[in-house]
């Protein structure tokens, strides 16, 4: 009996133990299949990551390229309008009224003596510059620079561009072809005026030449900008 009771027990506690390291294995087959499940989530999480990244940093060169391209705009215009600085190679020519010539006319002949004959007028310095505007990237007299719609007119003794009161001796600036802008400015009947005039002129070649911006106001009163609207598809008609 007591060999039997024995066995009985003996008996029990392997099957106890049986079934506990199978539930143990189990839970433990469950918590690795836990941490698969957790793992894969994460690794889902981190391709969304990483591609919401990629989607960011595309965006951002896109932004930038966009923004370089803008810029670039945003220059090109400023050059256009004549609302930046600029430099580049050119003439300078200085022009001044003939003070020597009134004094020895005035002198000379004070019967005949006209002042405006020996003055440098508002029309010497626009024709001039017109003459040289088809080989001229950018110009300026005095500083003053020169634009589309600048007015260049007398005030008595002075001569006022955009506004701006001026006095001989005028230095005008211009930059593009040396050679160009010295032809053409031999070949100009302002200036072959103003020497036949004995007006003191001259000109020199540079090779770097600054001229300052644009400081006035652009008054557009009137103009709008056109509006396109896109144009209608044709409908189509069945047969």
């Amino acid at each position: 009996m007591i060999l039997g009771v024995m066995i009985m027990l003996s008996i029990h506690t392997n099957l106890n133990t049986e079934v506990n390291a199978e539930s143990n294995t189990q839970e433990l087959v469950g918590y690795i299949e836990n941490l698969e499940d957790e793992i894969t989530d994460l690794e889902t999480q981190i391709a969304d990551t990483r591609d919401q990244i990629e989607a960011l940093e595309t965006s951002q060169a896109d932004d930038q390229t966009h923004l370089s391209y803008l810029n670039s705009l945003l220059n090109q215009l400023n050059l256009n309008a004549h609302l930046t600085t600029v430099e580049g190679p050119g003439i300078i020519v200085t022009l001044n009224d003939n003070t020597a010539g009134a004094e020895l006319a005035q002198k000379n002949n004070p019967a005949s003596y006209v002042a405006s004959n020996y003055i440098v007028h508002d029309k010497d310095l626009l024709y001039l510059i017109r003459s040289l505007a088809q080989v001229t990237e950018a110009c300026s007299v005095n500083g003053v620079r020169i634009t589309d719609s600048t007015s260049i007119r007398c005030a008595g003794t002075i001569i006022l561009i955009n506004s701006t009161r001026l006095a001989p001796p005028y230095e005008i600036k211009l930059i593009g072809n040396p050679d160009e802008l010295v032809s053409s400015l031999l070949e100009s009947g302002t200036y072959l005026s103003l020497v036949y005039r004995g007006m003191p002129v001259q000109y020199s070649k540079q090779e770097q030449i600054t001229i300052s911006p644009y400081t006035g106001a652009y008054a557009t009163n009137y103009s709008t900008i056109e509006t396109i609207l896109p144009s209608e598809e044709p409908e189509n008609h069945e047969e």
